[in-house]
């Protein structure tokens, strides 16, 4: 019955009978607990306080420190900082350019993102050009004391001198650099001292120790009633008797660091009367209850409004509504639902309009794919009656064009896949080319480097054609003095993942916009615009045609395909 009651009720009610309950219980309890416990259990509480404040302060420190540790290493892993500080430059310009565009922005954006980093610096053995205060020679710390032990480790190490609070470690690189190189991160010099800081106990005093036991930092009492803690918390790292029972001593290893930290506390600091706790808690549970009842009851309205509202633009849409307006009320748990659900809305939006797209743009390819077909067929099948006739005749010139023609139709038609072999689409360029040459008059050269492991690949057809047609037009045919040249190559991308093709031709190149605008642009005169949304469709945003040009001395039209799975 009382599941059952449980869940019939509303969600409010729920949550504001969970923090009455949540409210009471535990201070119920302790007001029965306070009352009862002595001066001992005041000491062993005080215990357990100081316990909690070093773990505290342990997660606070090591969260810290470990959030630094994820900067430093960003960088001493990041491969473009390995190639650059450990590859000797040639080119003053190439160094300037990294500095600026890869060192600089990742140094400021890290020391901009963390308030409590002062500085980084790079200290490397490489011929990178010194920056005060950010680019330094290996040589300046070679003989500092921390300098061995850092290069010998994979770890990021802490150390503290003279104030100053630093860590150091290790760029990392292929197994082939052998630069000696270093990640140094200095703190802002209050970082310790507020980091160490309990408000809560003036008396106590913080003191941090290397890993060899010696201090390296400590925060006097705001009474100093301790004198030297530093020398008191030394002398019980390494051993000594305890010539001082009337303070309680704590200590622990730090999770994120080399470094240990000890607590140091004056026992009548921590007792106080029994019966000013008890008056002290009574107040305060009372102000708690109904500060708490408040708070929960405002909350649970609240927080049921935000999941009403968001239950309600989740019902338009199962009804259909896709154009709703939804607004992000918060970062919490149920903002970021409101968050994720407009973004789902948004791309369901998307996705409909993408497909509403990509049919149309499917039916007009498939409409200008039929009617392509419908001429090269007459074509291919009078051009092979013409071949017959001319042998008949005698004709072989006749014969011979007429053949060219037809094997450039016939691998043009490729059966009607929109997939060819790159040996046939190198054939059907070759046949083009063949026509032209007899055309021009022989008047200008072709060059063919074409790797033969890439003749047995498949590529879409009518790639090379279109732009081979729009070099002879646009670069041969312009050319004024000289012979012409045009070059089409064709090898394995350096990843190994992709082929490219170039065409080259040592036309008059194109006007200084013009290269820009042929793949953005239908201009009149330039094929290319179309070859480059063909292999996009086809391959993706990533692959398509790159245009280059000096004017007055060539055009380079290259082709990036991917390589095709086996």
């Amino acid at each position: 019955m009382l599941a059952k009651w449980g869940k019939s009720i509303k969600l409010r009610h729920k949550l504001f009978i969970s923090y009455l309950a949540v409210t009471l219980i535990p201070l119920s309890i302790l007001g029965v607990y306070s009352y009862q416990q002595s001066k001992e259990v005041q000491l062993k509480q005080a215990n357990v306080v100081l316990q909690d404040n070093l773990g505290k302060i342990d997660d606070s420190l090591s969260y810290k420190l470990q959030r630094f540790d994820a900067a430093i290493e960003l960088i001493s892993y990041n491969p473009n900082f390995s190639h650059i500080f450990n590859e000797e430059y040639k080119s003053y310009y190439t160094m300037y350019l990294d500095l600026k565009e890869i060192v600089d922005p990742l140094i400021n954006t890290t020391t901009s993102l963390n308030s409590d980093i002062q500085r980084i610096v790079i200290y490397t053995e490489n011929n990178v050009t010194e920056r005060f205060n950010s680019i330094m020679p290996i040589s300046a710390v070679e003989h500092a004391y921390w300098y061995k032990e850092a290069m010998e480790t994979i770890d990021t190490r802490w150390y503290i001198e003279d104030g100053k609070v630093f860590g150091v470690r290790r760029i990392f690189g292929d197994i082939n650099y052998d630069k000696k190189n270093l990640v140094y991160v200095e703190l802002v010099p209050e970082f310790l001292r507020d980091s160490l800081n309990l408000p809560d106990l003036p008396e106590a005093a913080s003191v941090i120790a290397d890993s060899h036991g010696k201090v390296v930092y400590a925060s006097e009492p705001a009474s100093g009633r301790m004198g030297d803690a530093a020398a008191l918390v030394e002398r019980r790292l390494q051993g000594a008797a305890d010539d001082h029972p009337e303070y309680l001593w704590l200590h622990r290893e730090l999770r994120a660091s080399n470094w240990s930290l000890s607590l140091m506390v004056p026992d009548d600091a921590l007792t106080i009367s029994p019966w000013k706790i008890l008056r002290a808690t009574l107040i305060i549970e009372g102000l708690c209850i109904v500060v708490l009842l408040l708070v929960g009851w405002i909350f649970s309205r609240v927080f049921v409004r935000r999941i009403q509202r968001l239950n309600h633009k989740m019902k338009l849409v199962e009804e259909g509504t896709l154009t709703i307006s939804l607004k992000v009320h918060g970062g919490d748990e149920i903002g970021e639902l409101e968050s994720r659900f407009g973004k789902m809305l948004a791309s369901i939006n998307q996705l409909i309009e993408e497909s509403y797209k990509s049919k149309i743009v499917q039916r007009e390819a498939e409409l200008k794919a039929l009617q392509a077909q419908i001429n090269p067929h007459f074509l291919y099948n009078s051009l092979s009656v013409i071949n017959w006739k001319a042998i008949d005749a005698g004709a072989e010139e006749i014969s011979r064009v007429a053949g060219i023609l037809s094997t450039f139709y016939r691998t043009t038609l490729n059966q009607g896949n929109d997939l060819i072999l790159i040996k046939d689409e190198l054939l059907n360029t070759k046949s083009y080319l063949e026509m032209q040459l007899i055309m021009h008059d022989y008047n200008f050269d072709v060059e063919y480097e074409v790797d033969d492991a890439l003749l047995e690949q498949r590529m879409i057809k009518l790639v090379l054609q279109p732009i081979v047609e729009n070099a002879i037009e646009h670069g041969i045919d312009q050319k004024r003095e000289g012979r012409g040249m045009l070059r089409i190559r064709g090898c394995t991308g350096e990843n190994g993942e992709t082929l490219v093709f170039t065409v080259e031709d040592n036309g008059p190149g194109m006007p200084a916009g013009v290269a820009e605008d042929v793949l953005v642009k239908q201009s009149r005169g330039y094929g290319l615009r179309n070859v480059h949304q063909r292999i996009q469709v086809q391959y993706g945003s990533q692959y398509g045609v790159d245009v280059a040009s000096e004017p007055g001395r060539w055009t380079r039209v290259s082709v990036t395909i991917p390589v095709p799975e086996a």
